[in-house]
């Protein structure tokens, strides 16, 4: 059987979401589970401000070379074709949003509805209890509940009954439990999102790790 292949894109304008440190986890978990990744999108190559790249390798010829499309990416107007995002999933194809997915394309209500919330704010980084809500569920098995140390995001545009959440969090007062991960079919596709994975070596944790592989697994219905 021939190795999927996925397209990673991320990165951010500002230095608070490199996509560099990023890559090396993200595209050893897919390797792992038989995955073969692209990486692109926006760079730091001096570690500074100064940026170089862009999101433009979400077009519709491009994402039709890929059976996953993973995204850490944030904000909007950097070259990305929406429509084709969301084409791409509804056709039948994989979407994987890590953390900042969550904070992009903010115009496109349909994009955020699909991917499941729309990042509101967050508090200083703190250890995030996180409690498994559906242990029955493909995506959570073998997973534990975990501590991690991490950017914690707190939600709006997110209905509950729009997602299956799988993991939650008590570790910050918001006036109820924050939704941490979850999945919903979109058209004839799956999207995963798990909002953990602003600190790099959260990317390092391996209930985090199993989680994500296990979403992957799940939105190519293996």
């Amino acid at each position: 059987m021939s190795r999927k292949k996925a397209l990673y894109v991320g990165g951010c304008t500002a230095t608070y979401h490199q996509l560099e440190p990023t890559v090396a986890p993200i595209t050893s978990l897919l390797d792992e589970i038989g995955i073969d990744t692209t990486v692109t999108g926006i760079y730091h190559p001096n570690g500074d401000e100064t940026y170089a790249g862009d999101y433009t390798a979400l077009n519709a010829t491009n994402l039709a070379g890929y059976d996953i499309l993973v995204l850490f990416t944030t904000g909007r107007g950097r070259g990305e074709d929406v429509d084709a995002v969301l084409d791409f999933v509804r056709n039948g194809k994989s979407l994987i949003g890590i953390h900042c997915a969550a904070d992009s394309f903010q115009d496109r209500q349909d994009y955020l509805r699909a991917i499941g919330g729309q990042f509101r704010t967050h508090p200083a980084p703190l250890d995030v209890a996180v409690e498994i809500v559906d242990a029955a569920h493909p995506v959570t098995a073998g997973v534990s509940a975990f501590t991690v140390h991490d950017e914690l995001y707190l939600f709006k545009e997110y209905d509950p009954k729009n997602v299956h959440l799988l993991a939650q969090t008590t570790s910050f007062d918001d006036g109820a439990p924050i939704p941490v991960s979850w999945v919903r079919e979109e058209g004839k596709g799956r999207i995963f999102y798990v909002s953990l994975g602003h600190m790099p070596p959260v990317m390092s944790d391996p209930n985090w790790r199993r989680l994500v592989q296990n979403g992957v697994n799940w939105t190519l219905d293996l």
